[in-house]
């Protein structure tokens, strides 16, 4: 059987592969295209592994006991998440996994779409839409930190953690994308016709200027 902090580090490197192609000028284009392929990859990162700990939760309840979830140092993983009382979403009662694959899904779903057509007129508020989203998942890291260290007496999940850090830096990659959005930098190739376009509108208006009709003058004048 694989171990299972094996497993979390293909997570990892999903979301760590991410970072790097948002973040270096070999791969593609243009500074959104880059940003917005590595901010797919975080989010799908954060996605496969709030599943991996829905599994968790799912195994432990039918099966009770071991989970097969592997604990070093003060991460375990299995006493985290086969705690009905601090894994259920309060009111919701779902788990914080199912939550989870939700909210990246919803990421997901905004960060496809603008790949897709990044000159939409939606493209803003999708943005803003994908800020905030990640904003509060960063609130919630923060109550379930509070749970680790307090409730459950300085005892973490560390398929947990790589979940809130692909929130975190999903957030700062929705932060720079909406900073980008609306810049000549956005669309280097639209922004130079435009550029163009107007520059010939500045010409064209000029010459009908000039050749227009001039009074002439006389010798009185």
């Amino acid at each position: 059987m694989v171990d299972t902090n094996l497993l979390l580090a293909g997570h990892a490197l999903i979301i760590l592969g991410g970072v790097f192609i948002a973040f270096s000028n070999k791969f593609l284009s243009s500074q959104r295209d880059r940003l917005l392929a590595g901010l797919s990859l975080v989010i799908l990162g954060g996605f496969t592994v709030s599943t991996h700990t829905w599994w968790f939760h799912n195994k432990y309840h039918e099966l009770g006991g071991d989970i097969g979830c592997s604990a070093f140092g003060s991460f375990s993983c299995g006493d985290v998440l086969a705690n009905s009382e601090w894994n259920t979403v309060p009111m919701l009662g779902i788990p914080w996994g199912l939550m989870g694959m939700f909210a990246f899904s919803l990421l997901g779903f905004l960060t496809l779409s603008v790949r897709k057509d990044h000159n939409a007129k939606w493209v803003k508020t999708y943005l803003d839409i994908g800020y905030v989203a990640s904003g509060f998942g960063i609130l919630i890291a923060l109550y379930l930190l509070y749970v680790e260290i307090i409730p459950l007496e300085m005892t973490f999940c560390q398929y947990c953690s790589v979940a809130h850090l692909a929130d975190i830096i999903a957030f700062v990659m929705f932060m720079k994308i909406r900073k980008l959005q609306g810049t000549d930098q956005w669309d280097p190739v639209a922004s130079q016709d435009a550029k163009d376009a107007k520059a010939k509108d500045i010409k064209r208006a000029q010459r009908k200027k000039n050749s227009g009709f001039v009074k002439p003058t006389t010798r009185d004048e």
